[in-house]
Formats: C-alpha cells, structure tokens, sequence
C-alpha cells in the first residue's frame, strides 16, 4: 500500500513534550513479537546497570583526579546526561512495562516527559562529544586505548543511537532545542569560569576553547559544534522516519501520522 506524508506548519506546541501513546517510552518500535517486549525491559534494566556502574567508576576516578574541576569538561556533563536519562528510562520500562502494564497508554507522566527531555539531549550531545574526541582530542601517546576512556568517549553515542533505531521514542525535528539549550549552558558555564579565572592543570577546559590567546578560535569552535549539533539532530530525525518508515510497512498501514514531513503534538 501507498504511503501518505502529511505537510503542516510549526506551531509553538509542536516544541512540547506531548505524544498520544505513552506506551512509546517504554516499547520497542518493533512489537510485533508480544514476547520481544519483555526481552526489551530486560535490555533496559541490564544497561542501566551497567551504565550505572560506570559512572561510579568515572565519578571516582575523575573526582579523585581534578576535584570540582571534573565538571567543567563536557564529556563529565555528557555522561551525567546520559546517566540520567538510562537510569529513569530503566524505571519506566520497569514500572509502566511490567508492573502498570495493563492501565491508560493515553497518559504522559511527568516520567515519560523527563525520559523524553534527556533523550533528547543525549543523542545529540553524546555523539557530538564522540565524534569531537575521537577527531580532534585524542592522543594515543597521553591518553592510550583503556575501558575507561572507551566507556566514557564512545560507549554513551553507542547506546544512545542503538535506542534510536531500538526503541519507539519519537524523534521531533522542533526538539532540537533541548540539546541546543544544553549547548548554551554549558557554553556560559565556561565563559563564567573562564571570567571567574579559572583554569585546568593544561590551560583552557579545551584546546579549541582559549578565550585569552584565540578568542576567534574559540569563537569558531562554538559556531562549528553547534553547526554540528543540527547537523547530527537533522541526521537522527531523518533515521527515526525511516525507522516509522519500515515499520509501517511491515504493519501494512496505509498512512501515519509518525511520518509528517512537520512534527505535530500527538
């Protein structure tokens, strides 16, 4: 059967955190096998543990070595982010998909709301920081090849991009805001420690981020990152819809709302 793609305009809800079916936050996009649904909560709960692991790990071992000064580096920032968002994605997939199972899929919580922020801030700023790292930042001779630094530079995109194509979250092509939002927070922080004369052992929090000796590369590093970021956020919209895409063709449905060339409030 025919597709059918739908054109409607932005509107100031379509910014919202709003969808028709809660059920979507804690499902996997392919459901078709009933019994794959508890093999899915398992995925979420042992990754969250793991993930839950590291990051005591990485806070110890970052905490012992810089002190406060640990988060001020965006990788630190990221993987909190990222933390945060694995661990209340574990308990929804828990508490709505086994224990509440059965009640109202119509009703977002405020659950399902932060779930769906921190989604959204995640996958575009954990593979940012990937992609930064492994590109620009990396040195085998200072920082060699360890579980830490895989686990914390790459393990994070990983997930996240495996819970794009994983998962039924829905990817709105509007929510570009809220990893843009982080982006300019964390840009401020710097420039407050910056201002505030703050400085890490090796100089600036990063080489491209020296506001004393080349403010202009500083200034393109932001722009460029950024840049980036819509980039990767156009990118990911673009897979989520082919991901709705081949899903409702293996449905058989004639036309979903999931594919407006323009996201709507569900």
């Amino acid at each position: 059967m025919a597709i059918g793609y739908r054109c409607y305009r932005p509107k100031l809800a379509d910014f919202g955190l709003t969808t028709k079916d809660s059920s979507v936050f804690y499902s996997a996009q392919w459901t078709k096998w009933p019994r794959f649904h508890y093999v899915f909560v398992l995925y979420r709960i042992l990754v969250a543990l793991y993930v839950l692991g590291i990051f005591i790990m990485v806070l110890v071992h970052d905490v012992r070595l810089r002190g406060g000064q640990s988060f001020v580096y965006l990788t630190m920032l990221a993987f909190i982010v990222v933390f945060i968002y694995l661990m209340v994605a574990g308990f929804v997939a828990w508490l709505d998909g086994i224990i509440l199972r059965a009640r109202n899929h119509e009703v977002m919580a405020i659950r399902h709301k932060i779930q769906w922020f921190f989604f959204n801030v995640t996958i575009d700023t954990n593979l940012i920081v990937t992609i930064l790292y492994w590109s620009f930042l990396y040195s085998p001779e200072q920082n060699p090849p360890s579980f830490r630094n895989f686990n914390v530079h790459a393990t994070p995109a990983i997930i996240t991009t495996l819970d794009l194509f994983l998962t039924a979250i829905p990817v709105r092509f509007l929510h570009f805001i809220y990893p843009l939002g982080f982006a300019i927070s964390y840009i401020v922080m710097t420039l407050i420690f910056w201002a505030a004369g703050g400085r890490t052992p090796s100089g600036p929090i990063y080489p491209f981020l020296d506001y004393d000796d080349d403010p202009g590369l500083a200034a393109g590093g932001i722009c460029g990152a950024i840049a980036l970021g819509f980039v990767v956020h156009c990118a990911f919209w673009c897979i989520y819809k082919f991901r709705v895409w081949v899903w409702t063709k293996c449905r058989g449905d004639q036309i979903s709302d999931e594919l407006s060339i323009i996201d709507t409030p569900m």
